[in-house]
């Protein structure tokens, strides 16, 4: 429950500082009137804004539960090691560690600042499935980048 908190705030927080960013963006570029200050107002003093903060505050409450996930790719983690690595590399992640038959890894510095440093991937053995955790987009992408390397396998093994 914690990490879902933490989550959450982090996410609500970088909705805030896009939300201003884009209206210093505006405001620089001449593409609104109104001042910084008039958008607060505006903002904090109207109906529309606050349903635009309550929407902001839904949506970052709900984030984490839409925003990670667990994909299974059919495989053996020991038998497919290789596959792994070069997969999560590719995806521009690092193997940071390994116990209990599970590999954690971790993206690179700008990447992980990024992601508000919920960059972790988990990769595990569940069953006859190896399963990856994390970040629902560098998941999904691994799950795809694993799947092809390990089909190239099977076709290279049944070509011999």
């Amino acid at each position: 429950m914690k990490r879902h908190l933490v989550r959450s705030v982090k996410y609500f927080l970088m909705l805030c500082v896009l939300y201003v960013a884009l209206m210093w963006l505006m405001n620089i570029t001449g593409a609104t009137l109104l001042t910084l200050r008039d958008d607060a107002a505006i903002l904090f003093g109207t109906t529309r804004g606050w349903l635009m903060i309550a929407a902001a505050v839904a949506l970052s409450a709900a984030y984490p539960k839409f925003g990670f996930v667990t994909r299974r790719v059919e495989g053996d983690i020991a038998e497919h090691r290789r596959q792994i690595l070069s997969a999560m590399e590719a995806c521009g992640y690092e193997l940071r560690g390994e116990d209990d038959g599970r590999m954690v890894f971790r993206a690179g510095p700008l990447q992980r600042a990024l992601m508000l440093f919920e960059d972790e991937i988990v990769v595990g053995q569940y069953g006859q499935w190896i399963e990856i955790s994390g970040l629902r987009r560098m998941v999904v992408r691994a799950a795809i980048r694993l799947e092809g390397y390990m089909g190239f396998i099977k076709r290279d093994n049944g070509l011999k």
